[in-house]
């Protein structure tokens, strides 16, 4: 009886190893949209963020011989005192680790999509070293052509907000009779303190900086570590719909407030736009729009990468960074975001042993990389779909991600080129 209870013993502990080295995130979480907190409203306006004093200055990088290891530091000043310091990895190409002071942070098993660590707990006043190191980790084996690409670490920053602070401002369009765009935009809302927190955002929707669209504010109230949504509505012309012919994007301000006094400003630019799909063809605004994607090419320019054939990208997680998804916002060219999963070079059977795509151990993984991949750019209009990975076969893990998927996001089309016919990919158009 000993006997068989240590068998048992050793064969959970080996099991849980194995799915603690397939942990995609250690304290940390995906990122969401870009946020850059201004301390004045004019500062935000100007959209500078050098002019930020809740943006730290890094120091200059020093890198090691083998380009793995990259070292900095950054001040935190009185003023940063009894508010949350986020630090934000925007991409690199290996899994990596995150030290402040020479004290492990975190982990990430992915670089292609940004990543948050609070790191409020050892960023006290003062001047402290930040070390972000490339390490091996089992994941590193679904990146495909990523680990071919020259080390690197890139898109970093150190910002401070409130203890109860905006995460992301997403926007959702329906059409009215009349062709307006009805925008619901939704404010996420997280609270980190140990007790309960109100806060009051206000709210600017313009067009332009003479038209506005909606004003107000709302009111919220978090208890510890809670997430939440606060919403509000602006009708949007309809010649001010973002479509490829017509890049328009309206502009959001937002002023946060506690106990009655302001603790942090924001702004973003939003493309707002009706998405779906007829009868197997994606429609914007309620017009049809034939999809003719061509492979992202790093190395040229984006205008030179759309011709009479091409309209629209496919674009690993890896090169989709805010500001290439900004650009092709403002030329109006769509994209197809693929999450940072490659596994065309690891065989094309599903039994023990082969694709990791039907390899339970993976679940995690596949579900946090598209996860990931669909927080971190959801909110640029020129999105229009995405693709759970590069591959030849599927299995349950492709299936659980397509679920997933389709549930945060039902109106655009989720694909997967190694569906073999099946279900895990929608019916759409793609020429």
């Amino acid at each position: 009886m000993k006997i068989i209870l240590l068998l048992l013993s050793i064969f959970t502990v080996a099991a849980a190893s194995a799915e603690n080295l397939l942990l995609p995130y250690e304290h940390a979480e995906p990122a969401r949209g870009v946020i850059v907190p201004y301390g004045r409203a004019t500062d935000a306006k100007a959209g500078d963020m050098s002019r930020s004093n809740y943006v730290a200055k890094l120091a200059p990088w020093s890198v090691t011989e083998d380009g793995r290891e990259y070292n900095s530091s950054f001040a935190v000043p009185v003023w940063w005192l009894n508010r949350q310091v986020i630090l934000r990895v925007g991409r690199s190409t290996s899994a990596y680790e995150v030290l402040v002071d020479n004290r492990r942070v975190g982990f990430a098993a992915s670089g292609a999509t940004p990543v948050e660590f609070n790191v409020t707990k050892l960023a006290k006043e003062g001047r402290h070293t930040l070390t972000i190191r490339q390490v091996d980790a089992e994941q590193n084996r679904l990146s495909g052509e990523l680990a071919t690409l020259k080390p690197i670490v890139e898109d970093v920053s150190v910002i401070c907000q409130p203890t109860i602070r905006v995460r992301d401002v997403i926007c959702n369009t329906t059409l009215n009779d009349n062709g307006e765009g009805i925008a619901q935009f939704s404010v996420v809302v997280k609270c980190d303190a140990l007790n309960a927190k109100r806060t009051r955002i206000g709210y600017t929707v313009h067009l332009n900086d003479t038209t506005v669209v909606a004003k107000g504010y709302s009111e919220i109230t978090l208890n510890m570590r809670r997430e939440d949504t606060l919403r509000f509505v602006a009708r949007i012309p309809e010649n001010s719909l973002w479509s490829p012919k017509n890049p328009h994007l309206v502009t959001v301000e937002l002023e946060s407030r506690i106990d009655n006094r302001p603790v942090e400003y924001l702004r973003r630019s939003v493309g707002v736009r009706s998405a779906d799909v007829v009868h197997g063809k994606m429609h914007l605004n309620r017009m049809p729009l034939e999809l003719r994607l061509c492979d992202y090419n790093p190395s040229m320019p984006i205008e030179a990468q759309m011709t009479d054939r091409c309209n629209g990208l496919v674009v690993p997680a890896y090169y989709a960074t805010e500001n290439l998804l900004s650009e092709c916002d403002k030329l109006g060219v769509v994209v197809l975001v693929c999450s940072a999963i490659d596994t065309n070079n690891l065989g094309e059977h599903i039994r023990i042993g082969g694709n990791p795509s039907n390899n339970p151990l993976y679940l995690a993984t596949y579900l946090a990389f598209n996860r990931a991949a669909y927080y971190s750019t959801r909110n640029h209009p020129c999105v229009v779909g995405y693709a759970i990975a590069k591959g030849k076969t599927t299995g349950i893990n492709v299936y659980e991600s397509y679920l997933m998927l389709k549930n945060l996001e039902p109106r655009l089309p989720i694909v997967y080129e190694g569906n073999l016919g099946e279900w895990c990919s929608d019916s759409i158009t793609i020429r």
